[in-house]
């Protein structure tokens, strides 16, 4: 009797560590990519992925023109708008109406952040590499 009971204890102490039912419920897309400015890998920026309609948005930190968006904080399938966010810490800092600190201007033109209309869709099952060479702003 009492190895039944160590039984039951050990597995139900299993189901507790390994939880049940799936891991992945909203079948979440690990994304990653290349983001280029004027051709060369981007230095540093941000990376949004926003849902044409509901669902979960996600992003990820772009560093010498790559990011990845691991699959648990990933995209479940479907077209997402992709903003791209950059500082340019070339230019002079600008202070912001109202604030007493000064931000750097973005680099990226407003077609690829605020303007967007640059969309990816991601599918399940398959690798989603999303690359976009952004244009220097003239």
């Amino acid at each position: 009797m009492q190895t039944r009971l160590q039984y039951a204890f050990l597995l139900v102490i299993a189901l507790i560590f390994t939880g049940c039912g799936d891991g992945n419920p909203l079948n979440r897309q690990a994304v990653t990519g290349e983001i280029t400015y004027g051709g060369e890998p981007l230095a540093r920026g941000s990376i949004e992925f926003t849902p044409k309609g509901e669902g979960i948005a996600s992003g990820a930190k772009i560093d010498v023109g790559k990011f990845a968006v691991p699959e648990d904080k990933g995209l479940p399938p479907g077209d997402y708008l992709v903003r791209i966010s950059a500082s340019d810490e070339t230019a002079e800092l600008v202070e912001m109406p109202g604030e007493s600190r000064q931000i750097a201007a973005e680099l990226i033109p407003a077609k690829y952040n605020k303007n967007s209309t640059e969309t990816f869709t991601v599918k399940a099952g398959e690798d989603n590499v999303y690359k976009l060479d952004i244009e220097a702003a003239k």
